[in-house]
């Protein structure tokens, strides 16, 4: 039984379209990026640490993040996020000017940026 239901799982994903896959994609980085965005805005320095990977929490400080804050209202969702794709584990973020904004990651369960963006 257990066999078949993995061989439908399967055969499942296999049957979502490529262009469903990247929506959701784009729809889950532009979920991340926005809340980083509010918590910038109105969150602690602890708040916005924590939307970020382990390795980079100590090099976010209260000056840069002063310094997003000026910026923030300046830029659009679809402007930092223009395209998403998964890249190994990660989904890799596009924005509108085809630069990489960053790289979302999944720690502790949870999908954190793996570069300080706002710098």
């Amino acid at each position: 039984m257990l066999k078949i239901t993995m061989i439908l799982l399967s055969i499942a994903l296999v049957a979502i379209p490529r262009h469903a896959r990247a929506d959701a994609d784009v729809d889950k980085a532009k979920a991340v990026i926005s809340a980083q965005i509010d918590k910038i805005k109105h969150g602690t320095l602890d708040d916005i640490r924590a939307q970020f990977t382990k390795r980079l929490r100590d090099r976010i400080t209260q000056d840069i993040v002063d310094k997003a804050k000026k910026q923030a209202d300046s830029v659009t969702i679809d402007e930092l996020v223009a395209s998403a794709a998964r890249s190994g584990d990660g989904i890799k973020i596009k924005m509108k000017n085809g630069r990489t904004l960053t790289t979302l990651v999944q720690e502790d369960g949870e999908w954190r940026a793996d570069t300080i963006w706002f710098k």
